[in-house]
C-alpha cells in the first residue's frame, strides 16, 4: 500500500512538472517553425527567427539596456544585501526577523499597483521628462523588487556561517575590515552570486515597471517583445522567449549547484 501511494505521489509530482513545462516546450518547439505565422506545431524547420532577433536594431538596443540595467541592479543590490548582513546578520533573531519582512514588503504589493505608483510621483517629481532621471528611477524600481530575494540570501548565507571564524581573526588582531575581506566574503561568496543571479533574472525580465516607464528611447527587451507583437505576431517572439527561458533554466541549475535551492530559502539549515 505504501509502494502504491508513493508511486501515485511521483506520478503526481511528474504530471505538474511536466503540465508547467509544456507551454514553454510549444514556445520553443515553434521557434523553429519555417511559417511566418505562429503555428504549432510548425511547418518545417528554420533558424532564421533567431536571425531575425540577432539583426533587427530595435531587439539589439532593448536587450542592450535590459543586460546594463540588469548587471547594474544585480551588482547594487548584492552590495546592499550584503551591508544589511553584515550589520543585522549577528544581531537578535527578532530585530533579524523584523528586517527579513521589511524587505519582503515589495513582493506584497501588486507590481502593476507598485508600477503605477511609482509612475505618479515620478511625475510629480518631473522625473519623466528626460532619458537619465527616467532611467534611474526604472533601476531604482528595479532594485527595490530584487533586494528581497538578495536580502534573504545574503543574511541567511551569513547566519549560517560559524561565528568562530571572525572570533578567530579577531582574537589574532586582525580589524573588522580585514575580517570582512579575508574572512567573510569568501565564505559567502557563493551566496553573493545566487544573489546577483537572481536580482539580475528579475531586472532583466520585468515587464510591468519597465512598461509604465517606458519612453521612446528607453525600451526594455520585454517591452519591445509587447510592442513587436502587437504588430507582427511572427515566430521571432518565440525565438526570443526560447532564448531567455534558456537564460533563466540555466540561471537557477547555476545557483542550485552553487548555494542550493533548499538552503536558500529556508528549507535545509
Amino acid at each position: 500500500m505504501r509502494q502504491l501511494a508513493r508511486a501515485a505521489y511521483i506520478t503526481l509530482i511528474v504530471g505538474i512538472g511536466l503540465f508547467l513545462c509544456l507551454p514553454t516546450l510549444v514556445v520553443a518547439v515553434t521557434s523553429f517553425s519555417a511559417s511566418a505565422a505562429i503555428s504549432f506545431p510548425p511547418t518545417g524547420f528554420s533558424l532564421s527567427w533567431y536571425a531575425n532577433f540577432l539583426t533587427r536594431l530595435e531587439f539589439l538596443r532593448s536587450l542592450l539596456l535590459s543586460l546594463s540595467l540588469a548587471i547594474i541592479v544585480a551588482l547594487t543590490s548584492v552590495g546592499l544585501s550584503t551591508f544589511v548582513a553584515l550589520e543585522i546578520g549577528r544581531g537578535s533573531p527578532r530585530l533579524r526577523r523584523l528586517v527579513e519582512a521589511i524587505a519582503l514588503i515589495p513582493l506584497i504589493l501588486p507590481t502593476i499597483v507598485f508600477a503605477s505608483a511609482l509612475l505618479l510621483l515620478a511625475g510629480r517629481l518631473q522625473l519623466t521628462s528626460s532619458f537619465l532621471p527616467t532611467l534611474i528611477v526604472l533601476g531604482g524600481a528595479h532594485l527595490m523588487i530584487s533586494l528581497p530575494f538578495t536580502v534573504r540570501i545574503c543574511m541567511s548565507a551569513y547566519a549560517a556561517m560559524p561565528a568562530a571564524y571572525e572570533e578567530a581573526a579577531n582574537i589574532t588582531g586582525a580589524g573588522s575590515l580585514l575580517i570582512i575581506w579575508r574572512i567573510v566574503l569568501p565564505s559567502i561568496s557563493s551566496a553573493l552570486l545566487a544573489g546577483g543571479l537572481f536580482a539580475f533574472l528579475i531586472s532583466f525580465d520585468e515587464p510591468v515597471v519597465s512598461l509604465f516607464l517606458s519612453r521612446q528611447d528607453l525600451v526594455t527587451l520585454p517591452v519591445q517583445i509587447q510592442t513587436y507583437m502587437r504588430f507582427r505576431p511572427d515566430p521571432t517572439i518565440a525565438a526570443i522567449s526560447t532564448v531567455m527561458s534558456a537564460l533563466s533554466l540555466t540561471t537557477v541549475l547555476a545557483v542550485d549547484r552553487l548555494f542550493g535551492l533548499a538552503r536558500i530559502f529556508g528549507l535545509n539549515r
